[in-house]
């Protein structure tokens, strides 16, 4: 039986097995309210927001886009260290982050707190479970241009591209009217990571991750 109670999500937090199936997309808003709430209690106030769902995993999850708060304590710094072990099934998402009126290479580290692989989930059961948010590692401030060589590289992974700022001022409208600092969205496909560290190049910048 679905269960969205934001309490239970709190208790899932740790033990991965959150039930929440929201019927459709005003319950999931109102549920990400509500579980907002209690994750401030855990993880500090919101401080910025996500947007996520804005390209090819909308067919995957069946809709999209979507947006969710980013919390203090998720802001990590560059080179900071992250358990793989107590996660569900992170990803590894290349993104511009916005804060302050600057841009800043980061690793976003999203996570759902179901324990189960992106796949099992919809885009409903993910938007009320704050959009996957978790933990954002900032880099250097950056100045993007337009076709500039994006490189991820790390354990098992050495990804190119090139990067699309049309795509990034397309995904900042989603979360013009929000408050804080800005996620923007991956512009690379998302990886697997592994243990072991991962570095995101641009612009003549980078940013540095960790798995343990």
């Amino acid at each position: 039986m679905s269960s969205c109670d934001p309490f239970e999500w709190r208790r899932a937090v740790k033990e991965k097995n959150w039930r929440c199936e929201p019927r459709d997309e005003e319950e999931a808003k109102r549920v990400q309210r509500e579980v907002t709430k209690v994750a401030e209690d855990l993880w500090g106030p919101v401080v910025g927001w996500k947007v996520a769902l804005t390209g090819k995993s909308r067919e995957l999850f069946g809709g999209g886009p979507i947006t969710g708060p980013l919390f203090r304590d998720g802001i990590l710094g560059n080179g900071s260290t992250v358990e793989i072990i107590k996660l569900s099934d992170p990803l590894l998402e290349p993104e511009l982050f916005y804060c302050e009126g600057s841009y800043f290479l980061a690793f976003e580290i999203p996570d759902n707190r179901y324990g189960k692989k992106w796949r099992e989930l919809n885009w409903l059961m993910l938007l009320a479970d704050l959009a996957g948010s978790y933990k954002v590692a900032v880099g250097k401030e950056v100045e993007p241009e337009e076709g500039a060589e994006v490189v991820v590289r790390g354990p098992g992974a050495e990804v190119k591209g090139a990067l699309s700022l049309e795509k990034v001022r397309s995904n900042s409208k989603l979360v013009e009217d929000k408050e804080g600092c800005k996620l923007l969205g991956t512009v690379l496909d998302p990886i697997k990571p592994e243990v072991g560290e991962y570095v995101f190049s641009c612009c003549g910048k980078e940013v540095r991750v960790r798995f343990v």
